[in-house]
Formats: C-alpha cells, sequence, structure tokens
C-alpha cells in the first residue's frame, strides 16, 4: 500500500480538502482488502479500489489523475521487478546483453556510416532540390561536361530553377609554403554558394567584383585544408598563397560540412573572358542548380530539353545532337555502385540482428523453463494474461535498452577503426566520409532497433508463457516437460539461425572470392615490384608538347641509372589502374557507321613500355628512338582494336585519328599491333586501346613506373630528388606501389566484403551457440526419458546417436533453407563483381560443409552429456 500512501499525499500537498483525502485513503483501504479477498491481483485490486471508492464531481479529476500516476508507479514496479529478475540471473543477463550489443552495434556502425556516405553525404538544405545538369551526345548516353555559353543561354531561358552555376576542378601546384605540393581547386561560379546554401563559418565568401578577369586573386579554403596546412589558424584568414606561381589572398573558410566537390582544397571564382562566354565547342564545365519551389525534377528535364532543342535549331554546328540531362547531385555523387553495397551490407547486418533476436529468443524460451513456477503462482493470485506478457516485454526492452548501450560503445569503436584505417588519399575522394559519426539520427536509430529487438526476441516467450496449464504446473512444479510446442519453437528458432548464416557466409565467401581475384588480376605485371610516380606538369610552364616532351626525357633518363632500376617508363595509365582516358577515333576513308561510338583507350607511353610490362608486340613494331616530336606521328594498335575494326585486313601502314569526323588532331600512322592489356579494373570487357609515343604526343598528367628487383618504396625518394634536380616546383603525388595504386581503387570494396565477412562470422558463431543451447535445453528436458531408456537396455551409442540425430534434422532443414537464399544473394554478388559465379560449387560445397560441422560440433558437448545421464539419478529426480 505505499504507493497508494504516496498518492494520498500528493492529494495533501495538493491542497485538497483534508477530510475528502481521509475518505478517499478509507475507501482505497476497504475496497483494496476486498478485492484481494476475493481473489483479485494486487495491480488490479489496487486500480479498482480507487476507481469504486464514491466519486463527487469535485474529485473526480484527482481521481484519474491518480490513476495516471499510478500507471506510472506500475510501470516503475515493472521495471524493478524486471531489474531483480535479471539480477538473480547474472549468466543469462550478460549473454543476452553481449549478444544485443553486438548486433545493435553492428547495426548502428553500418548506418551511421551509410547515412553520412550515401543517404546525407552533403550538409545541404534542402538536398533533394539541387540538381546537376549535363550535356549529352544524342548517339551516346554518357552524359558530358557543358559548354560556357550554352550555361549562359539556360540561365536566360530557364524557368525551373532559384539558382544555376558553372564550375570546373583543376589541378593546382601550390608553392612558396615548403615543398611544391598539388592541390586541387574547385573554379565557381557567383551561383555556386547560393545553391548549396553555403556560408563562410572564417572570413567571408567572393563578391560580385571578384568573378571579373583580373580581379579573381581571391581564395576560400575547405576546412580539412585549413586544418592540415594552417593548424585551423584564424590568422589563415589574409594569408598569401601560390598556385601556379600566381598569388593568390585568403579571405575565408567553409564549414566542415561542406564538403562537395570532395577533392576541392580551394575554391576560386569563376572569370572567363568574352571569347570564352561565346565558346560552344569546349565542353569543359559542370554545372549545379537548385529547384524553385513546387518544380519537379521531371518538369525541369522537360524544360531543359525545349531549350536543347531551341539551341541546336539556332547553332546547327555545335549544338546539333546535343541534349541535355537533369538529375538530383545525390545520385551524382553516390553513382550506381555505392548504394547498392551499403544496401547489401545493411541487409546482412540486419540479418545478424535478426539471429541475435532468435538466440535471445531461444535463451528466454530456456530460461522460461525455470520461471514456469513464478508464472503461474503470479497466475494463480490473480495476474491476467496481458499484466504477464507485459512484465515480459518489459524484461526484454530491459535488456535490449541495455544492450544498446553496450552496442553504442561497439559501434563508436567500430566506426573510429573504419575511419582510421581509410587511407587519407582514398577518403579523399568520397563525399561526407569525415562527417561519419554517431549522430543524433544514428543514435535514435540505435533505440529503435533495441526497442524492436527486444519485442521481438521476447513476443515468442511471453506468448509461450500463456500456454502453461495452471494446475499441472502447481502440481509438478519445476519438473515438467516443456512440451512439444516449445520445443519446436526453439527448433524453429535454430533453424532460422543457421538459414540465414549459410546464405551470409556463402555471400562473403563469394565476394572475398570475387574481391581477392579482382586484386590479383594484375599480377602478371608484377606489381610488387613496381613503383609508380604520378606527375602533372602545369600549364603555363609546360605549355608546348616540346617542354613537355623534354621533361619527360630528362627524367626517365635520370631515374634509369639509379641503383636497382630495370626499367623506368612514362604512360598515361597502367593496366588495372582505371584511369586510361577513352577517347573517340576514326579510321581514314572509313565512314564511321551512323548511331556507333568507335571509342579506346588513348595512352601516350615511352618506347620501354611494352617491354617492361611484357606486352608483347604481335606484329610491326613498337616505338623508337626516331619517333620524336619532329616525326610522323605514329601508333600502335591493341589486337581487339585491329580485329574489331579492320576485320582481317592488316592495319600496318593504315592511318587513324583521335576525334570524330571533325576532329583536327594529326593523323597517326599505325606501326604495330600489340597484345591485349586491360585498362579496367571493374568491366569484364577489354576495351580495345591505341598508343601513341610520349615523345611525340605528351600528357599533361602522366604515371612514370619505375621497375626494380628491390623494395620499390626505397626508391622514392631518389626519384623525388630526380624529378627535384629538374623541376623543383613540380608536386609528385602520390607515390606508392603498383598494388596500392590497383588496391586504392578496390579500397570501398575491401571494406564492404570485410563488412560482411564479420557479419558471416558473427551469425556463425551465434547460429552455432544457438543450437547447442536448443540442444542442452532437449537433453535436460529429456533426462528422464534418457534415464528410462538405459534402464531399459539402451546403449550409450544409441542415446548419443539420437541426441545427433535430432541435430543433424536442424541442421539439414537450417542449410536447405539458407541455400535458397544463398542463391538470390550469390546472383546478387555476381551482379556487382566481375569474375563471381553465382553457382561456384566451391564455395557452395565448402561453406555447406563447413557449417554443417560446426553445428553438429556444437551438439556433440549436449549429446556427449546425454551418453553419460546415470539413469538412477534421473529417476530418483523425479
Amino acid at each position: 500500500m505505499a504507493s497508494f500512501r504516496r498518492i494520498v499525499n500528493l492529494f495533501r500537498r495538493s491542497r485538497v480538502d483534508r477530510e475528502i483525502a481521509d475518505e478517499l485513503q478509507t475507501h482505497i483501504d476497504l475496497r483494496f482488502d476486498s478485492n484481494i479477498a476475493a481473489g483479485m491481483c494486487p495491480a488490479d485490486a489496487r486500480r479498482d479500489a480507487l476507481l469504486r471508492f464514491g466519486n463527487p464531481t469535485a474529485t473526480r479529476e484527482r481521481v484519474h489523475s491518480a490513476d495516471a500516476a499510478l500507471a506510472f508507479a506500475g510501470l516503475g514496479r515493472d521495471i524493478r521487478y524486471a531489474a531483480r529478475q535479471l539480477r538473480k540471473a547474472p549468466g543469462f543477463t550478460v549473454t543476452v546483453i553481449a549478444t544485443l550489443a553486438l548486433g545493435i552495434g553492428v547495426n548502428v556502425a553500418i548506418f551511421s556510416s551509410m547515412d553520412a556516405v550515401v543517404l546525407r553525404p552533403l550538409a545541404v538544405p534542402a538536398l533533394d532540390r539541387v540538381v546537376v545538369l549535363a550535356e549529352q551526345q544524342q548517339k551516346r548516353r554518357d552524359n558530358d561536361a557543358v559548354a560556357l555559353a550554352n550555361f549562359e543561354d539556360w540561365i536566360r531561358e530557364s524557368r525551373s530553377f532559384e539558382s544555376l552555376s558553372v564550375f570546373q576542378t583543376n589541378d593546382f601546384t601550390l608553392t612558396g609554403a615548403g615543398d611544391a605540393a598539388q592541390v586541387q581547386a574547385a573554379v565557381v561560379s557567383p551561383g555556386f554558394f547560393p545553391v548549396l546554401r553555403a556560408q563562410a563559418v572564417l572570413g567571408r565568401l567572393f563578391d560580385a567584383a571578384e568573378y571579373q578577369p583580373g580581379h579573381n586573386g581571391v581564395a576560400v579554403l575547405n576546412d580539412r585544408f585549413w586544418q592540415n596546412n594552417f593548424g585551423s589558424n584564424p590568422n589563415a584568414v589574409g594569408q598569401k598563397v601560390q598556385l601556379d606561381q600566381r598569388e593568390y589572398t585568403i579571405i575565408g573558410v567553409l564549414p566542415k560540412a561542406m564538403q562537395y566537390p570532395p577533392t576541392a582544397d580551394f575554391f576560386l571564382p569563376y572569370a572567363p573572358t568574352p571569347s570564352q562566354l561565346a565558346d560552344r565547342s569546349v565542353h569543359g564545365n559542370l554545372v549545379l542548380g537548385r529547384l524553385r519551389d513546387g518544380v519537379t525534377l521531371r518538369q525541369a528535364q522537360s524544360e531543359m530539353s525545349v531549350v536543347a532543342n531551341r539551341l541546336a535549331t539556332a547553332y546547327p554546328a555545335t549544338n546539333q545532337g546535343w541534349t541535355v540531362r537533369v538529375e538530383p547531385l545525390l545520385q551524382e555523387i553516390n553513382g550506381d555502385l555505392t548504394p547498392l553495397y551499403y544496401k547489401l551490407i545493411m541487409g546482412a547486418t540486419l540479418f545478424v540482428l535478426l539471429i541475435v533476436c532468435a538466440n535471445v529468443a531461444n535463451l528466454q524460451l530456456a530460461r522460461g523453463v525455470t520461471r514456469r513456477s513464478e508464472i503461474a503462482m503470479r497466475t494463480a493470485l490473480g495476474a491476467g494474461s496481458g499484466r504477464i506478457i507485459r512484465q515480459l516485454l518489459t524484461e526484454n526492452i530491459l535488456l535490449a535498452l541495455l544492450g544498446a548501450a553496450g552496442g553504442i560503445a561497439i559501434a563508436a569503436l567500430y566506426l573510429h577503426i573504419t575511419l582510421i584505417t581509410m587511407p587519407a588519399r582514398v577518403a579523399h575522394y568520397i563525399p561526407g566520409w569525415y562527417n561519419t559519426s554517431l549522430n543524433r539520427r544514428a543514435l535514435a536509430f540505435s533505440v529503435l532497433i533495441a526497442v524492436s529487438a527486444g519485442i521481438v526476441s521476447g513476443l515468442a516467450p511471453a506468448l509461450d508463457a500463456l500456454r502453461i496449464r495452471l494446475v499441472d504446473q502447481l502440481r509438478s512444479g519445476s519438473r515438467q516437460s516443456t512440451g512439444n510446442g516449445r520445443s519446436r519453437l526453439r527448433s524453429l528458432f535454430a533453424v532460422a539461425q543457421i538459414s540465414l548464416a549459410v546464405a551470409l557466409v556463402i555471400g562473403a565467401a563469394l565476394m572475398a572470392k570475387g574481391m581477392n581475384a579482382m586484386l590479383h588480376q594484375v599480377d602478371i605485371y608484377s606489381p610488387d615490384k613496381v613503383l609508380t610516380l604520378r606527375v602533372n606538369l602545369p600549364v603555363k610552364r609546360y605549355d608546348t608538347p616540346e617542354k613537355k616532351a623534354a621533361f619527360y626525357a630528362s627524367i626517365l633518363d635520370r631515374i634509369r641509372v639509379l641503383p636497382g632500376v630495370s626499367h623506368a617508363e612514362v604512360s598515361g595509365a597502367l593496366p588495372y589502374a582505371d584511369n586510361a582516358w577513352e577517347r573517340e577515333f576514326a579510321i581514314e576513308n572509313r565512314p564511321i557507321t551512323p548511331g556507333r561510338m568507335q571509342q579506346a583507350a588513348y595512352l601516350a607511353v615511352s618506347r620501354g613500355y611494352f617491354d617492361a610490362l611484357r606486352i608483347h608486340i604481335l606484329s610491326g613494331r613498337g616505338f623508337m628512338q626516331g619517333d620524336n616530336i619532329h616525326s610522323v606521328p605514329v601508333a600502335v594498335i591493341s589486337r581487339r582494336l585491329a580485329d574489331s575494326y579492320f576485320h582481317g585486313e592488316n592495319p600496318i601502314g593504315r592511318r587513324i585519328r583521335m576525334g570524330d569526323h571533325n576532329s583536327t588532331d594529326h593523323w597517326l600512322t599505325v606501326v604495330g599491333v600489340s597484345e591485349e592489356a586491360s585498362y579496367s579494373l571493374w568491366e569484364e570487357f577489354v576495351q580495345p586501346a591505341i598508343y601513341v609515343s610520349a615523345a611525340q604526343l605528351p600528357l599533361t598528367d602522366s604515371t612514370i613506373a619505375v621497375i626494380t628487383d628491390r623494395d620499390p618504396l626505397s626508391l622514392a625518394t631518389p626519384a623525388r630528388k630526380a624529378i627535384a634536380s629538374i623541376d623543383a616546383g613540380l608536386p609528385v603525388d602520390p607515390v606508392e606501389t603498383y598494388r596500392n595504386l590497383v588496391h586504392d581503387d578496390l579500397v570501398g570494396l575491401i571494406y564492404a566484403a570485410v563488412m560482411l565477412g564479420v557479419d558471416a562470422l558473427v551469425a556463425l558463431l551465434l547460429s552455432a551457440i544457438g543450437i547447442f543451447g536448443v540442444m542442452s535445453n532437449l537433453v535436460g528436458e529429456r533426462t528422464r526419458e534418457i534415464g528410462v531408456r538405459l534402464a531399459l537396455g539402451a546403449q550409450k551409442q544409441d542415446v548419443l546417436a539420437m541426441v545427433l540425430r535430432r541435430a543433424f534434422w536442424l541442421t539439414g532443414a537450417g542449410v536447405a533453407t539458407g541455400l535458397v537464399m544463398a542463391f538470390a544473394l550469390a546472383h546478387l554478388v555476381a551482379n556487382l563483381l566481375r569474375g563471381v559465379r553465382p553457382d561456384d560449387p566451391i564455395i557452395f560445397v565448402t561453406v555447406t560443409g563447413t557449417i554443417i560441422a560446426v553445428a553438429l560440433v556444437a551438439s556433440w558437448l549436449p549429446a556427449r552429456q546425454a551418453s553419460r545421464v546415470d539413469p538412477m539419478q534421473a529417476l530418483r529426480a523425479e
């Protein structure tokens, strides 16, 4: 009655008339006593006592207030009672909390990462209203950059956009502050920051005058660059830096959340000249826009298609066959694969959470056996079914919330490890990566899945508690068997765990195999013995092919004489490095088939490139010393290009030209046909390739490959010094092994494979624990039966076989169901990765055999315990 006394005291403190309060106390006491005598449970007796004391109008509202207070007091009693029950079973409590913490922690960590990278990579208000506009040739469906004159017309003629902005991303050489470094700057037009609704956290952004030629010597810093290079010093504003030997004054710093474009260290004002503004032929600009309120994406697309048709009619020489594509910025950032990978991993972690719930439900069902007498006694004292279910669900939700607290700690550790292990050079290209954290959405998500896990894992045990036969239970105490219904339910949970584990382990194994195969495609080029250096020649200092060719010739000569170097070659890209430049080409005296794109990987390479990478010349010759800037431009084509476009003819001596039929590039004479080499890491189709001599047509941006018989990283410093001896202001970044170069491109896939692998291992462990628990409980429940069997002459081997047979049937059912799920998951993985077979027999057989072995091993200890039951002790216990 203590809680009722508190309610009465509450009335007294609220200045309720003392007589009314005393009358209320008397009625409560009398009614409560009579209800208890009538067999009503205490909770219902108290509620009835409050409602039936006699309720004059003046006190009716206070009675309702007391009823509400009673409800809160009841909830408090439920929580305290649940806490006492959990303290009485520390082993059970710790096991359940740890299991839930693991499942919830992994889910929260994956959701936090997905939230930062996929769902909200940019902290931009109304991000769904921000779109990317690109030009697109009708004969090819790829998005292309925008001509500046067309953009000017879009601003004048479109009505769907609140604001439009054009920008470029360019590499610059930063000098004047230590060693030369390569940085990237976004050169933006006046509408850029309004489109993204970005404000400076320090200093200011550009004003209108600074977008004019000659007045644009100002810069705004990205937050990450400000922290790393200026130590977050507010005095950075006003300092001067040199970019490509031009001086810029820093006027502001952007907030940390502003991570678009993700690679931009600096933001500079776009100040095009009148001739650039009138140019419709050079497609070199990116365009962002913000839709007006009420305008849909489809309406904007329809309007821009009309504008594009009008421009094609007005300017047929440059705009004929071009249209405009409008798509959400979020879609452009994420691409096709990133959301799929995250959805795959998120689905896998939800599978793990289901396994966790099944495991906890099994533990609860087993614990329910020891609590049958308690539940029966409470039922006998008048507790209703709803009251019992509420109490059991309260215990489960309390466990889940405690698991959520542990899960948040696991998630924080998981995210910390993920962030510190991601290479900075890779994270630099992932929008939102540096915003990854346990934010409010992640914490709300953790509470949601914790409560859901508590309800899901506690519902079956709670419903099972209602099936207790009161008279039988009170008569037999705790010795009664749980019955076939409970046994079937626990078996069903064990089968579900095994099936989910089978699907996850097979999916993880397929992804790991595919990732490993992709990583080792490059092995034929001995990547662990190759050092790569990326150089980007500043256009202002290397403004002619002669200067570029002279630089490459000088640097290769100096690196080739370093100790341990067998080859030093330059190329626009290396095989499987996934950065080859694809260009259209035309064959002399052969018209291009309408609607058919003729494209090939275009690579400018030094003369020793083919020998260094063991790409054989099948016919004709490779490049020679005489192929220089003053000789006739020549080319070597790949065998696939020769087979696809020359149809059995001898291509040696034929001429090709990069670009379409309107191109003004030089004609290239084909002098050789090379063996195939794939320059795409992700595509199974090997793209045709056209090689040109770097001594004749040098590129601004190239990779230098240094091949050695020692540790290639030991040559990093000597190679850098060799380059600095020629041009001390030239940044060289990154410097890494060929293996790491390919690894960086695969790092996202590697993370996905590791996450899926962790999920699979957790699922396998939990399923083994689950079947162990089921078999242990089965043995405990059938101890008397086993004792009788042994007393009647059954052999221990028979008992062992009986228990293992049961485990085998459970495992078989789980494996059969899991294989069906695994085939569906395998097809998804095969669509994401090259070289993965959705019906890989080795993976399916190996994983299936492993899981069956793990399940049977987990069943062995309970089976062995059953075979050692003493018949006399088992019968005496009855």
